[in-house]
């Protein structure tokens, strides 16, 4: 059973290896997509929030 364990680290190589430094690459290259647009999406959710308060607030008057 260890054998079979092993196995996937010994298919990859080693750290240090161009398939491995591009993974790394494409991990950060998808975070700098991400993250952004998320805090874009996050953006735009507080301000309409903030819109429909002061819509409410300029219907109850």
């Amino acid at each position: 059973m260890r054998g079979l364990l092993l196995l996937c680290p010994m298919c990859f190589g080693a750290d240090d290896s161009t398939q491995v430094q591009a993974a790394k690459i494409g991990v950060l290259v998808l975070l700098g997509v991400i993250v952004p647009l998320l805090g874009a999406i996050g953006f735009v959710a507080r301000t309409w929030a903030r819109r429909a308060r002061e819509l409410d607030a300029a219907t109850k008057v």
